[in-house]
């Protein structure tokens, strides 16, 4: 933690930094997880991965204010300092997805349960092409369901819940599929090859979700900052509200277009690579 620590003071580090950040922190998080906690530990090990990444977001989101309100650039300087905040933490959710997925391939199968129950939960799915994806309205209602958790989330816990929400997520969905590459029957090429196909497959979708929460986490904490610190109806306060209202629309359109992603170009997909 002192390691990860030297950096998350910073706010000129890269998302090279934040990508060693996130899978340094998924493997502690994974491992003290599972010594300290191991009939929980595929829960416990989602909140460490998030509290390890507490002070780089918390940096993050502090670069962020001084560009917006420091600069000189008005609502264009803005729009690209919440772009760069939004590739940063994509980034982070990426770090903790590829690192979960190279745990599932690796670690012996026989410990999968114990290290990811509550990622797998009762799923019972032994092939990729047994995947059954639900109707268009079916996805973006699910989808919304999941918008609406994320900006409560950040709005009640801020950068905290922010981490969760997306920790949770990366987890699942870095979990699922390597776990189908490593026990399905028809892996003839290999669990590598396997997962790489399926990852394929499902990864224009989960990247456009991703980008969907991500931005609908920000719109949270943004919000709830403004809350504590600003007047209703103050400049600053009308500033904010718009930047909020606009990434919750940016998130909605993203996770409709998610939507449609999953339902027919996802199935196709699958098809053609098995």
């Amino acid at each position: 933690m002192y390691l990860l620590d030297r950096t998350a003071g910073r706010k000129d580090f890269g998302n090279g930094s934040i990508f060693l950040q996130a899978t340094l922190g998924t493997v502690l998080g994974i491992g003290a997880g599972f010594v300290l906690f191991p009939a929980e530990a595929s829960l416990i090990g989602v909140f460490l991965v998030a509290l390890a990444q507490h002070r780089t977001v918390e940096a993050l989101l502090d670069r962020n204010r001084d560009e917006i309100w420091g600069g000189a650039e008005g609502a264009r300087g803005a729009r690209g300092a919440n772009f760069r905040l939004a590739i940063s933490l994509l980034v982070f959710f990426l770090g903790v997805l590829v690192t979960y997925s190279a745990a599932t391939l690796l670690v012996p199968e026989a410990r999968l349960p114990d290290l990811f129950g509550r990622q797998l939960g009762d799923f019972d799915v032994v092939s990729i092409t047994d995947v059954v994806f639900d109707d268009l309205g079916g996805i973006l209602g699910n989808n919304v369901l999941v918008m609406l958790a994320c900006f409560l989330f950040s709005l009640l816990y801020r950068h905290g819940g922010m981490l969760l929400v997306l920790a949770w997520n990366a987890s699942v969905w870095g979990v699922i599929f390597p776990y189908i590459a490593r026990t399905a029957p028809d892996r003839s090429a290999g669990a590598v090859v396997y997962f790489l196909k399926s990852f394929v497959s499902i990864f224009p979708h989960l990247l456009l979700e991703a980008v969907g929460y991500v931005l609908v986490a920000m719109a949270g904490v943004f919000l709830s900052k403004a809350l504590q610190k600003y007047e209703l109806g103050s400049p600053r306060f009308t500033q904010v509200a718009g930047a909020v209202g606009r990434l919750v629309a940016l998130s909605a359109l993203t996770l409709a277009l998610a939507g449609v992603v999953e339902a027919y170009v996802a199935p196709t997909l699958i098809r053609f690579f098995f």
